[in-house]
């Protein structure tokens, strides 16, 4: 079996393709259920946040199962195959699992080591489970990138500076008005990036919060912890103009805020201008707001100058982080190839050793006139003969290669010593064989 991970990011692609392709949390039993239908494809989860899409999956055959999830990445974007393909990386076994680590880890992360995709991955896994599309490889790969992923965090300084997209989207707001004592801030969603956006808010002088959510008690659990006012979503056009900035981050699946009541909004200002900061995926705020005089527009993509400075601090430790991560890598590695080399092994040497005990028996017959301890040579020198016969073989299988020619040499290895082996039986299998 191996493993494939493929999918985009914020290196690869823009955020108009990146929220195209954004799935609702309701989409994704079936999705992951729909591809595991499929037969290359064993196991299968899938990561999907506001800076990346990411499948993984377990298989027999990597390069048809890795065209069928680009199949599904044109399918949810509805573009052409020949349009996605240049965003999407696709990486197999070995690296697969050095790519999971690292995104776990938050080194792959627009802001290098923010802690926030530690819980994504996680949630990712636990809907696989949910969705029942992930197996026996699947459990041990997360649980290894969870290990090495808080390894990490924990060993280095990586994560100990709590930067993350919220206090980047503050940080951004610092450049643009060099102050933020006094000024007036809306937050637009109530959730884990708008609390966190609140919190560096006020570390910065802002006292003026306004939270508006499309569940009003939401919002007003997080205005009164701040000491701020909650709106609904409906309210917004009322208290638009007030605002000196805006933070959006909801889940919404349209614009939130559009250029007609950010057009009224403007003219009540007077001229006076306003900073939009759209932290969410798919877009919240229109971003035809940026042609309205005075309206500044940022999204997720604009944090990049503000990350920069950040990462420069960050680059050593997320050094130290990839020589650990390998470390685990290589341990699950290891594992892996195990569930294929170390059955075959096993049968072989069973295999032999039964031969070599049927023959002497055989030979038993020639052999009635020898002694307690000629017998006990003849039996070592039997076990020696055997061990120096398959020791070449053995030791090539201990260390295949994790590619085609390591499937290949596997298959020769059953077919030579006409082994059959049972295969690791996956949850995908199991519901098949209960069915039956």
């Amino acid at each position: 079996m191996r493993i494939c991970h493929i999918g985009l990011n914020h290196k690869t692609a823009p955020v108009e393709l990146r929220e195209r392709l954004a799935v609702p949390e309701k989409d994704i039993a079936s999705i992951l259920q729909a591809q595991v239908a499929l037969p290359p494809i064993r196991e299968a989860a899938l990561l999907s946040t506001c800076n990346r899409v990411e499948m993984t999956v377990v298989t027999h055959d990597p390069d048809a199962a890795i065209a069928l999830v680009h199949e599904w990445f044109a399918s949810t974007s509805g573009m052409d195959l020949d349009q996605v393909c240049p965003h999407l990386y696709a990486h197999t076994t070995d690296d697969a699992v050095k790519h999971l680590y690292a995104v776990a880890s938050g080194l792959d992360s627009l802001v290098l080591g923010e802690p926030q995709i530690f819980g994504q991955v996680k949630q990712s896994y636990e809907r696989a489970l949910a969705a029942g599309t992930a197996g026996h490889i699947l459990h041990r790969l997360y649980q290894s990138t969870f290990s090495a992923a808080k390894r990490a965090r924990s060993e280095t300084a990586i994560g100990k500076q709590s930067v993350n997209i919220s206090s980047c989207a503050v940080e951004l707001a610092k450049r643009i008005f060099d102050e933020l004592t006094g000024k007036t801030v809306l937050l637009i969603g109530a959730g884990e990036m708008a609390e966190l956006a609140a919190r560096h808010l006020r570390a910065n002088g802002c006292s003026n919060i306004l939270v508006a959510n499309r569940t009003l008690e939401r919002a007003q659990n997080l205005a009164i912890e701040f000491e701020g006012h909650a709106l609904t979503l409906e309210q917004l056009p009322e208290y638009l103009d007030a605002a000196d900035i805006i933070i959006s981050s909801t889940g919404a699946n349209t614009y939130v805020l559009l250029p007609e009541v950010m057009q009224d909004a403007m003219e009540k200002r007077r001229g006076k201008p306003m900073f939009l900061v759209d932290i969410a995926v798919p877009r919240d705020i229109d971003p035809r707001i940026a042609d309205i005089p005075g309206a500044y527009v940022y999204d997720i993509d604009d944090l990049q100058q503000v990350v920069q400075g950040n990462r420069e601090n960050r680059e050593k430790e997320s050094e130290q982080a990839r020589i650990l991560l390998a470390e685990e890598e290589k341990s699950f590695l290891l594992w892996l190839k195990s569930l294929e080399s170390v059955p075959l092994i096993r049968s072989i040497q069973q295999q032999n050793e039964s031969i070599r005990q049927d023959e002497l028996v055989k030979a038993q017959r020639y052999l009635k006139d020898l002694s307690p301890e000629q017998h006990e040579a003849v039996e070592r020198f039997s076990r020696s003969l055997m061990k120096r016969f398959l020791h070449p073989s053995l030791r090539n299988l201990k260390t295949l290669p994790e590619d085609m020619e390591g499937d290949l040499l596997m298959g020769a290895a059953r077919k030579l010593f006409n082994i059959e082996i049972k295969p690791v039986t996956t949850q995908k299998e199991s519901d098949e064989h209960t069915s039956g």
